[in-house]
């Protein structure tokens, strides 16, 4: 076995991971990363097959999250954004949803939309700047209730919950019954409002890229699992031995290594899949939201619309997230029952090629209970050992790079 020692030993190389790493090596600390796949990014990769880039899952980047701007250049993620709305897909046909606050030609058609009642979009208006005016921690300090009960006490009709909350939501939380706490919609919403929804032009994995930018092949071990940690040391799956003044875990919590699992690991899955056509369904730079019940399609949308990166020239790249009843349906059978679904809006998707489907088990952590800070009880396990992670906060990318620095300065403060 080999043995290695360096000041900080840092499990696992998603966002969390790599902003402690960061924290730490500024700070002058000699750090070690050993990640169990082979890159570093966690749930934020991006792979290229054939020319096209598929980030693993779909997902988008909230620009106004106060964690990203400090520790990202945005101008070098070359981040394209999506248009502030959405279209609805429902029995009726196609309709679209804007953001009048941010796109002033979207006030007309939003108010024709069949999308909810006119005091629907009147408290949506009113939500909106309701929450410009509370800091994210007043949001995270108010009393909690599921999502669908606030939504019901904030007066909004069963229409615009069923039309456009629960499948817009259902995208984020990947839960279709809006149990996930008002907490997280709140700061959710508000992030969405305040500024771009956006993918960097190249996938979503160079958010984790250029934070591992500055990592040497020394500080950065990929295919690496851990296994086991005793008091300061790691074993791992390889036989490898790393030892270490403290260790960091910042892995999901269901990759916890021994003795420190929980026993009971809430979680969120998703399905993306991912097709090519020769043509995009649709032209605008929107996230086509399914409004009909018992669906199996959320969401798709038109990644190359967005950056023509994404797809080599001449052709579109889509991307389909399912709704979480796809799970009874075997694999070879999915596909067409997801083409049967979307045909109703969009006949040509029968010429769709399918490119690839991702499934991940741990897409999310349970959002039920969330939070905006941790004690730092919950970030020392013991006098050596520390864990990070955005299942310590809420589920997003804020929470896992606000949890690595907060881990981080935890350790430099010892």
């Amino acid at each position: 076995m080999n043995a290695t020692k360096i000041d900080t030993l840092i499990i696992g190389a998603g966002l969390a991971g790599l902003t402690a790493a960061r924290v730490l090596k500024t700070a002058g600390r000699k750090v070690k990363i050993i990640e169990a796949s082979d890159g570093p990014g966690g749930r934020v990769k991006t792979d290229e097959v054939n020319g096209f880039l598929l980030d693993r899952g779909f997902q988008v980047f909230l620009t106004a999250y106060p964690e990203a701007k400090h520790f990202l250049d945005y101008k070098a993620l070359d981040l394209r954004s999506f248009n502030p709305g959405s279209i609805i897909l429902s029995n009726a046909g196609i309709d679209e949803i804007g953001d009048p606050l941010r796109e002033a030609s979207a006030l007309i058609r939003t108010l024709k939309s069949p999308i909810g009642t006119l005091s629907d979009k009147l408290r949506l208006l009113s939500l909106r700047l309701k929450l410009a005016g509370n800091s994210i921690d007043q949001i995270f300090s108010k009393k909690e209730t599921t999502t669908l009960e606030y939504l019901r006490g904030a007066g909004f009709s069963e229409k615009i919950i069923s039309d456009f909350f629960t499948p817009f939501m259902a995208g984020i939380y990947l839960e279709q019954k809006l149990d996930t706490s008002s907490r997280m919609f709140e700061f959710v919403f508000k992030m969405f409002s305040e500024s771009d929804t956006a993918i960097p032009a190249k996938g979503m994995g160079m958010i984790s890229r250029q934070l591992a930018s500055d990592l040497s092949a020394e500080e950065l071990i990929l295919n690496e699992r851990a296994i086991s940690i005793d008091e300061n040391k790691v074993q791992t799956a390889s036989g490898n031995v790393y030892e270490a003044s403290t260790i960091l875990i910042a892995t999901t919590a269901d990759c916890i290594p021994m003795p420190f699992q929980p026993r009971l690991i809430k979680k969120k899955s998703v399905t993306c899949m991912y097709f090519s056509a020769d043509q995009a369904p649709y032209q605008k730079a929107l996230i086509a939201l399914n409004a009909i019940p018992g669906r199996l399609v959320n969401n798709l949308a038109v990644m190359s619309t967005i950056s023509s990166c994404y797809a080599p020239e001449g052709k579109s790249l889509i991307s389909v997230s399912l709704s979480g009843n796809e799970h009874f349906i075997k694999q070879d059978e999915l596909e067409l029952k997801v083409k049967e679904e979307l045909k109703f809006w969009f006949a040509e998707c029968s010429n769709w090629a399918h490119i690839k489907t991702y499934t991940i088990p741990y897409a999310l952590p349970d959002n039920s209970h969330v939070k905006n800070d941790i004690l730092s009880p919950s970030i020392r396990i013991n006098y050596s050992t520390f864990i990070c992670g955005d299942h310590l906060l809420n589920g997003s990318i804020n929470a896992a790079m606000k949890s690595g620095r907060l881990a981080a300065e935890a350790i430099l403060s010892m």
